[in-house]
């Protein structure tokens, strides 16, 4: 099969859905499948039978980036003649469309929840632009069908659109269980003492991610006198951060790292992973510390949440915002309290938890979906 996969960014030394579409061209590729990515960047790692065809952007403001990419990565499909079109990136018409982002329209709401400064925001040419796109992808006229990889984003597409539930198909994510997977040996303290517990957060947009309940949380758990040291693993603005620490008086127990090139070295010597993000439609980072062994406590808003077994694999909490730092510290000192034994079990469950969700497993059931689509299309068909 000819497929044409749109993604903005394709790299493995990027974020969880640039690593994402990395891993499925190149699965694609093993496959037998002939592959053209359209991007504006390709990382380095990428199957040399992958034909990249460079998608141009016009950097001049966040809305003109958006719009440009969908623009011309269009024109540059008008070129080829491929079976299916795979967007990974907000773009349209396609076979299929991937919500690897937030679905725009209900993040607004999350973001901006008084009702007069949504629609203020709904203005700005940023807002407009990425709803204004969400809004045509969503039109069942444009996209053939939808992939979403949580039934939380097919739920969220079907409270504020009106696209045929029939077309939606979740699929979970796939990791690489070799690059990420236990440490073959005790994991390292990294500078703790040895009765502090290790917990770990990674992530960018600190805000969405939810770093400030997190931070609160650990000012909760040393007034309960529980010795925990967090680190920070992601890119940034941390200067807020950094005096909210000081301010709460945690700062002397929180490192700021910013990015890393080896996170999986980071999963295999922390305790527990903490994700409480106020809104991700599946975030990939879960279920790589899983694969590495490492227990996940995350938000009900995340849909990486419906693969984590409460108090086996991890742990899950209410995804609002208020209260959210007391059910984070809550369900962190219940882990703090296990016995070494039970701890040991998590990180076991963790590990054979990932090992049902893999890359090959989840690239088989996107050409399944590709093949289930009739070879007309909808309105004549999208593909060239």
């Amino acid at each position: 099969m000819k497929i044409a996969i749109i993604r903005e960014e394709c790299s493995f030394s990027k974020g969880g859905a640039e690593r994402y579409a990395a891993n499925l061209c190149n699965i694609l590729c093993e496959f037998g499948h002939q592959v053209w990515l359209l991007a504006a960047k390709a990382g380095d790692g990428l199957n040399p039978a992958i034909v990249h065809v460079p998608i141009a952007v016009n950097r001049a403001t966040s809305a003109s980036r958006t719009l440009s990419f969908h623009r011309n990565s269009q024109r540059a499909l008008a070129g080829l003649s491929v079976d299916r079109v795979f967007a990974l990136s907000r773009s349209y018409p396609a076979d299929a469309f991937r919500v690897s982002d937030p679905i725009h329209r209900y993040w607004m709401k999350i973001r901006y929840p008084g009702k007069l400064h949504r629609f203020l925001q709904t203005l700005n040419p940023r807002h407009r632009a990425i709803l204004e796109l969400e809004a045509a992808i969503f039109n069942p006229a444009n996209t053939r069908c939808i992939v979403t990889n949580s039934a939380l984003s097919k739920r969220i597409i079907g409270e504020h659109y009106t696209f045929p539930a029939e077309r939606i198909h979740v699929v979970y994510n796939g990791v690489d269980l070799e690059k990420f997977s236990p440490s073959s040996e005790p994991a390292t303290t990294l500078g703790a003492n040895d009765d502090e517990v290790r917990l770990l957060f990674v992530g960018q947009d600190f805000k969405r991610k939810g770093l400030a309940p997190l931070i609160h949380a650990m000012a909760a758990l040393r007034a309960a006198h529980m010795r925990c040291q967090l680190r920070v693993i992601g890119r940034d603005r941390t200067a807020p951060y950094v005096a909210l620490a000081k301010e709460l008086g945690v700062g002397d127990c929180i490192q700021f790292e910013g990015p890393s090139g080896k996170i999986q070295e980071a999963y295999r010597v922390a305790d527990l992973m903490v994700f409480p993000t106020l809104y991700d439609p599946f975030a990939n980072v879960c279920l790589e510390a899983l694969a590495c062994g490492l227990p996940v406590l995350t938000t009900t808003t995340n849909g990486a949440s419906e693969v984590i077994t409460e108090g086996e694999d991890g742990y899950v909490v209410d995804g609002e915002i208020n209260g959210l730092a007391e059910r984070l510290a809550e369900k962190i000192r219940a882990f703090c309290v296990l016995p070494p034994v039970r701890r040991a079990a998590m990180r076991t469950c963790a590990r054979t938890k990932a090992e049902g969700f893999t890359i090959s497993q989840n690239a088989r059931t996107i050409v399944g979906v590709f093949n289930a689509l009739s070879a007309g299309g909808i309105d004549g068909g999208f593909t060239k």
